[in-house]
């Protein structure tokens, strides 16, 4: 009897706890935790993206997702999390939390450079330790319950409830707010993607986010055993692969001048990941190795995009180094074969439909859900049709196909199955992929964004 009620107590103790879980809400809150405040944690910028390019608050202050985003297909890697540290709050057999965060997954590829930055090029525990959560309701995948933020105690490889935290939409909104950074005056052009990680930049040092232990010189502190530093970050540092108009990839890079003024050889391999490459992970292909004699430019080669695609920048600062010792490597976002952009919705079905690359190809996937058992038989007279431009009439595709003849893929999950067909056209800015709803070339019932250099 008196176990029992031991128990009893000390699961009411529990339920206190969880339920005196604390919202932060508003900067004002967020600035006075110590959650990831420094390098290389990511916590900080995932909720950062999170705010700006997800999610949106209505006027009953409830917080919608984008209509195209839903947390089960694995978007942006969001996964199903159970609470089995219980340091959330109970749900309802109709509600669901998901966890976005863990940049081992390769969904993560199509989160934003500035939150993956300290983990291509950090090999500590603390770079891969924060997750933002959701709840949602499972009939409305779309419409948030909940967000949460956490982080593992990497002493027990478990959540810790100290370092969880509820945020409130009103928070959420303050960092979605563009005018809270700094604006721009200059006439100078700048991209979307740019903006946005100046603006993150402005957000990290509001919050009093500090960099300063990842700044480690690469000719005075490199490991001796290793080619890679526990810690590192050129913050002047920039390399991109995106897609020219031959489907091949397009090579640019930015560096402080200081680099090339300390680097006897500098180079930049164009390196082919089957997965989310660790730090410390060779990689699977070297598919171009350039000599860099300029701090920046642009270079056009002859690497097909795929998905994985990675630049890495090599830096021997001596003769010697080059030739008896590793190179100091600096690692650049991997090419996300979707080119960031999540599946659109089909109207009418569940099911999504996303354009990639593969091979320089543009190529199709339909994303079906699971419940959607009689698709073929639903949409057997269904195709999808490849254009060169957004522009061009329905009946005027570069190629098409059935969408019963596309293969299925092996990399679905407990909700979706994924089907891909390849097609002939080059990937390249402007192409775009239509599905129609009959043989009819009227019947259009989602148009994917057009393919973009910018993204």
């Amino acid at each position: 009897m008196g176990a029992t009620r031991l128990c009893f107590l000390l699961f009411c103790l529990f339920l206190v706890s969880v339920s005196s879980l604390r919202k932060l809400k508003d900067i004002h809150d967020l600035k006075n935790i110590t959650y990831a405040r420094s390098a290389p944690r990511h916590g900080l910028q995932l909720l950062f993206w999170f705010a700006q390019k997800v999610v949106t608050v209505d006027q009953s202050n409830i917080l919608i997702l984008d209509s195209n985003f839903d947390p089960s297909r694995g978007d942006f890697g969001f996964h199903h999390y159970s609470n089995r540290e219980v340091i959330l709050p109970s749900l309802s057999s109709w509600q669901s939390y998901y966890s976005v965060g863990n940049l081992k997954s390769p969904g993560a590829k199509a989160l934003p450079a500035y939150v993956q930055k300290y983990y291509r090029n950090t090999n500590v525990p603390e770079r891969n330790m924060d997750r933002l959560i959701i709840s949602v309701k499972q009939n409305k995948p779309n419409k948030i319950l909940g967000v949460f933020i956490t982080a593992y105690d990497l002493h027990k490889n478990d959540f810790n409830y100290e370092n969880t935290y509820e945020i409130d939409p009103a928070l959420l909104l303050q960092i979605g707010d563009p005018y809270n950074c700094t604006v721009d005056e200059s006439n100078i052009p700048r991209n979307t993607e740019d903006t946005e990680y100046d603006r993150c930049l402005e957000f990290l040092k509001e919050m009093g986010y500090s960099s300063d232990d990842c700044k480690h010189s690469h000719i005075s502190r490199r490991k001796k055993r290793s080619p890679y530093l526990q810690c590192n970050a050129y913050e002047g540092v920039k390399l991109e692969i995106k897609a020219t108009t031959g489907g091949f990839a397009k090579l640019l890079w930015e560096m402080p001048a200081k680099i090339m003024e300390n680097s006897k050889y500098v180079y930049i391999e164009i390196c082919q990941n089957t997965r989310s490459s660790e730090t410390n992970e060779v990689h699977t292909e070297v598919r171009k190795q350039l000599n860099i004699y300029e701090p920046s430019g642009v270079i056009d080669t002859s690497v097909s995009t795929n998905d994985g695609l990675q630049p890495r920048l090599r830096l021997y600062p001596s003769l010697f180094d080059f030739q008896f010792t590793n190179p100091y490597i600096w690692y650049g976002p991997e090419f996300d074969g979707a080119n960031k952009v999540i599946p659109a919705r089909i109207k009418g079905f569940d099911a999504s439909l996303q354009l990639c690359a593969e091979d320089g190809k543009a190529s199709a996937r339909l994303y079906i859900k699971k419940t959607f058992s009689d698709w073929k038989n639903v949409l057997f007279y269904s195709w999808v049709g490849f254009y060169t431009s957004s522009q061009d009439q329905n009946n005027g595709y570069y190629t098409y196909s059935y969408v019963v003849k596309f293969e299925k893929m092996a990399d679905g999950n407990d909700n979706y199955d994924i089907y891909q067909y390849k097609s002939k056209l080059a990937i390249a800015p402007g192409v775009q992929i239509r599905f129609l709803k009959d043989k009819s070339s009227d019947n259009v019932l989602i148009k994917t964004e057009p393919w973009k250099n910018g993204k």
